[in-house]
């Protein structure tokens, strides 16, 4: 025998829910048997209409193809959506393994369908044959649905054959679901004309009969019975316990493995034929056929009592996960606050994966407006706890591995006989996935599960939120500066501009540290800019512009300020500890050995050169400014005539 089991997976919505949850017990249970292990795909929505909801759901799908599985199940009866189906037909027909459907015929599957009719059929003539009533009303489930409308059609049929006239008044629809059939069940109780039996579509609809009857003081089974249709847990432990026809699920889990075994033979299945499963009519309480058994009721309430006791912690442990979540801005963050959130429940496999373009929190991710579905298939570890053990590994895996080291989970001697997948989305964002795996798995653990998704989901949408936030608040900033720097800055020579010179230039001589030390003031004009413009362009005049910009710049870069003023005129204001002795000729001779180091200025027909004036002063509370840059005005005009003069 194999170290290794062999994979069916089941996909459904919702799977969780009681129902379900009876077919994958069974299964299973008859998986451990037979060296097999179950791994349940849960989709979150039964619709799915959007576009953005299938391009979620499916990437459950495509994590399902990853796997190497021995057969798939459809729960077809979970899934509201033909796009969904579509979806579904394309991924399975890719995967090549044999697949069942379960109320959903698929060409080129083995169908498998609950014979409804037949069930439903059993459990009416019960009540009007075994138990002689007569004026017998029906709950149905959803106007114009199918499984409502065929279990209509059959009740229908038996009044008919015992000579029954159908009452439209003893119809009503509850929509399978518990409100609506409260409504219901006070309407025929309105109209005065009691029924002796009220049959329901469902057991949820059963349930909720019950209860309106009780609060009217009208006893079940005595004064009316009651009935239902599904035999799930709540119809069990409902007072009076619920009698009912329940789907025989080890008849179908049986067939298919019948059909698996076949298959390995290679021995031929019809695939053009829908196997049908029949019902188990259960008859307790509400009928007057089950007797009260009070050490069965014991144990259902001790059982009941231990799994409120665990929802209770659970949320408790799931909404702190939540609370604190809300302070952090980084996902890696999250790994502690996940294993101290789960610490109750360390007896599970607990695996989360999360997108690597969200775990990095890239700007660009962060801040896009449109729905955040992964576009890489790179993923990184957020949780990793199996058998007690945690592991703390980062290192990116493709999704397409599902998780490190999957094959081992797998192992006959690892201890956990079922495993769920769920991902890990909000309705426009899909942020990567979590593997459960199950110690004696029961509905509960598989609710957890789906709490435990839930929550996360919503945690990592707060986190992520606080990391938007930060980055927006860092990119407003960044503008806020650009935008400072523009109001101060000449936008082509990137000098101060002169509003931005003058607040510097105040700065320094209004500073009481720079008291008794010594400010030069330059004024500097480039000489025959029009020139270079009218002669080869303004893109020269602009180079010509920014070289000697550059020239200033480097003048000044150890302890002044510059600036363009505009046009062709400069400044620039030196701080010294000592008076300077600078003159117009010494400082062009340390603009030229910048120029000559400009090989672009070298290949050009023209000069960068300018007239310059400067003036020192000793910086003291009466220092006047003004004057002193009026006067290194006058002595730059000066040299720019005298300049002149000797070239003419």
């Amino acid at each position: 025998m194999s170290d290794y089991r062999k994979i069916i997976a089941v996909c459904g919505v919702w799977l969780y829910e009681e129902k379900e949850y009876g077919f994958i017990k069974e299964l299973n249970k008859m998986c451990s048997e037979k060296g097999y292990v179950v791994m349940a795909f849960n989709f979150s929505i039964d619709t799915m209409t959007l576009e953005d909801d299938i391009i979620r759901e499916k990437k459950l799908l495509e994590l399902m193809s990853y796997l190497d599985c021995s057969a798939v199940i459809i729960m077809g009866e979970t899934i509201k959506s033909e796009r969904m189906f579509d979806c579904i037909k394309k991924n399975i027909k890719s995967m090549n393994v044999p697949t069942f459907t379960l109320e959903c015929p698929i060409e080129g599957c083995i169908n498998i369908s609950m014979c409804f009719g037949d069930g439903f059929r059993n459990i009416v003539n019960h009540i009007i044959k075994d138990h002689g009533c007569r004026k017998v009303n029906m709950i149905a489930g959803v106007k114009d649905n199918s499984f409502s409308e065929d279990r209509i059609q059959v009740y229908k049929e038996v009044l008919q054959e015992n000579g029954i006239p159908f009452e439209e008044k003893r119809l009503g629809y509850g929509n399978f679901w518990d409100r609506p059939a409260r409504q219901v069940t006070e309407q025929f109780l309105e109209e005065g004309d009691i029924p002796e039996a009220i049959i329901c579509a469902n057991d949820v609809m059963a349930v909720a009969a019950c209860k309106v009857l009780d609060e009217r003081g009208i006893h079940v089974p005595e004064d009316i019975i009651v009935t239902g249709f599904d035999g799930i847990e709540s119809a069990k432990i409902n007072y009076p316990s619920i009698s009912t026809v329940a789907p025989d699920y080890e008849e179908e889990v049986n067939l298919i493995f019948q059909m698996l075994e076949k298959i390995e033979k290679c021995e031929k299945v019809d695939l053009d034929k829908t196997y049908k499963i029949s019902f188990k009519v259960l008859k307790n309480q509400s009928c007057g056929c089950g007797k009260i058994d009070e050490r069965e009721a014991r144990d259902r309430i001790s059982t009941f009592s231990v799994l409120a006791n665990d929802q209770k912690w659970h949320m408790m442990a799931l909404n702190k996960m939540l609370l604190y979540s809300s302070e952090k801005d980084k996902l890696s963050d999250m790994t502690s606050l996940l294993e101290e959130s789960i610490g109750l429940w360390v007896n599970n496999l607990y695996f989360v994966a999360v997108y690597e373009q969200f775990y990095n929190g890239s700007d660009e991710l962060a801040i896009q407006e449109k729905p955040g579905y992964a576009k890489e298939d790179s993923c990184v570890t957020l949780l990793n706890e199996q058998n007690y053990d945690i592991n703390r590994d980062r290192t990116p895996f493709k999704e397409e591995i599902l998780m490190p080291d999957m094959k081992e989970i797998f192992r006959t001697d690892n201890g956990y006989d079922m495993f769920m997948v769920r991902l890990i989305n909000t309705k426009s964002d899909l942020y990567g996935y979590i593997i459960e795996g199950f110690r004696d798995v029961d509905a509960r653990s598989m609710r957890r599960c789906e709490e435990f998704g839930l929550f996360l989901s919503t945690a990592i949408t707060a986190v992520l939120k606080n990391q938007k936030l930060i980055q927006l608040n860092e990119k407003l900033r960044r503008i806020n500066k650009e935008m400072e720097q523009a109001s101060i800055r000449d936008y082509l020579t990137e000098l101060y501009n002169r509003r931005g010179f003058y607040d510097e230039l105040y700065k320094i001589v209004h500073s009481k540290d720079n008291e008794g030390k010594y400010l030069t003031f330059c004024s500097i004009d480039m000489d025959g800019l029009k020139i270079i413009n009218d002669t080869y362009g303004h893109d020269d005049g602009d180079f010509a512009l920014k070289a000697l910009a550059s020239a200033i710049k480097h003048f000044a870069i150890r302890n002044g300020i510059c600036a363009r003023y505009g046009g062709d005129e400069f400044v620039c204001a030196l701080l010294t500890e000592v008076e300077t002795n600078f003159n117009a000729d010494i400082i062009r001779a340390r603009f030229k050995s910048t120029f000559d180091k400009n090989k672009e200025l070298a290949e050009k027909p023209y000069d960068v050169c300018a007239s310059i004036g400067c003036r020192c002063a000793m910086i003291t509370p009466g220092l006047n400014l003004d004057e002193l840059m009026r006067i290194a005005d006058e002595e730059m005009y000066q040299d720019k005539l005298s300049r002149r003069k000797s070239r003419d």
